[in-house]
């Protein structure tokens, strides 16, 4: 499986290399999964996140230095509804840019994302969890807003196993709605989950998602197929 997922993760490398693009839209996250773009120095990103049964998901990133983002996420299971709430534990994200790509080569970054999803208190961790340690690449292709990314991640240290991403963005109207289509934690068989969304820019700093998360299945043990509202903020201090 490691061949596998190192093998798709050298042929997007390489198509990335051999088409004469670049990577420009600047958008640091796709549904799940992030791109190599960073947010600016001095900005910062808060984002709402609605999911299954009520649940809320809020993060704030913040633009430390040109080449490095910081921030935190903290998810409240079952907040919106008559259920007790769920407290998640807060977590950590971390982005630092290693190259910012050219008219030849990729963006490169490597990133720590603590995040993971559906929070059990009773294992006092999350039933899917987040990316972990990751690296990712990306750049703009075959024609302007059409957007490429690939990457790879560990996201358990106790039983290590390299998983891979990739996804795809264009905007369908320019500045104003993209698509999003993802597939995440390739390598770890039925987990594997197709996500596809669309991002609607209200003003040019808030933008809403409509999203249809792992929409392959309709197991609701496996939490899909989710429906999920995002809401996103950013601006500059």
């Amino acid at each position: 499986m490691f061949k596998k997922i190192l093998f798709v993760f050298l042929s997007v490398f390489l198509l990335f290399v051999c088409v004469n693009k670049s990577f420009a839209n600047g958008v640091t996250y796709l549904v799940d999964t992030p791109t190599y773009s960073l947010l600016d120095y001095g900005s910062y990103d808060i984002q709402f996140r609605v999911f299954t049964n009520g649940g809320v998901l809020t993060k704030l990133n913040v633009g430390i230095f040109k080449v490095l983002n910081l921030g935190v996420a903290w998810e409240l299971g079952s907040l919106i509804g008559v259920d007790d709430v769920t407290v998640a534990v807060p977590t950590l994200q971390v982005k630092f840019g290693i190259y910012s790509g050219s008219e030849t080569l990729p963006g490169l970054a490597v990133g720590y994302d603590g995040q993971g999803f559906f929070y059990d208190p009773d294992d006092a961790d999350f039933i899917q969890k987040g990316k972990g340690v990751y690296f990712v690449a990306g750049k703009e292709l075959f024609f302007p807003t059409l957007n490429f990314s690939a990457g790879i991640n560990m996201n358990d240290f106790k039983n290590p196993a390299l998983l891979g991403f990739v996804g795809v963005s264009y905007e369908v109207i320019e500045e104003s709605l993209m698509a999003m289509l993802e597939y995440d934690n390739l390598g770890d068989g039925k987990n594997a989950r197709l996500n596809f969304g669309f991002r609607l820019w209200i003003t040019e700093n808030f933008d809403i998602d409509f999203i249809l998360r792992n929409c392959t299945t309709s197991d609701k043990e496996r939490f899909g197929c989710e429906r999920i509202l995002k809401i996103s903020y950013q601006s500059r201090f």
